[in-house]
């Protein structure tokens, strides 16, 4: 990926319109976001599908570089604590997918 898309997405890979992105907590998380007309969202589901967690935010900081990457940031840090909730993932306490 490019410098410029590093920055938005650390460690991240990009592919048919998803992105691949690590988790502080390990394993990596795939989020598709967008916005349009004021708003944003960020999403993003667990590689293995037992976590997922959607951001919205009604208000597109996009005047500046520094502030696009403000917001991104700041979305991306909820979707990780909300994806990583609860410690490392696969820890003991997670309930199984249904049929394994």
């Amino acid at each position: 990926m490019s410098e410029e898309v590093q920055q938005l997405w650390p460690g991240g890979r990009y592919g048919l319109g998803l992105v691949e992105r690590p988790l502080s907590c390990g394993g990596t998380y795939w989020s598709h976001e967008g916005g349009d007309g004021g708003y944003i969202t960020l999403n993003g589901v667990t590689d293995d599908g037992r976590r997922s967690a959607a951001v919205s935010m009604s208000e597109a900081r996009g005047d500046t570089p520094e502030h696009i990457l403000d917001q991104e940031n700041a979305a991306g840090t909820l979707i990780d604590h909300a994806l990583c909730a609860g410690g490392r993932r696969g820890g003991a306490g997670e309930r199984p997918l249904p049929g394994q």
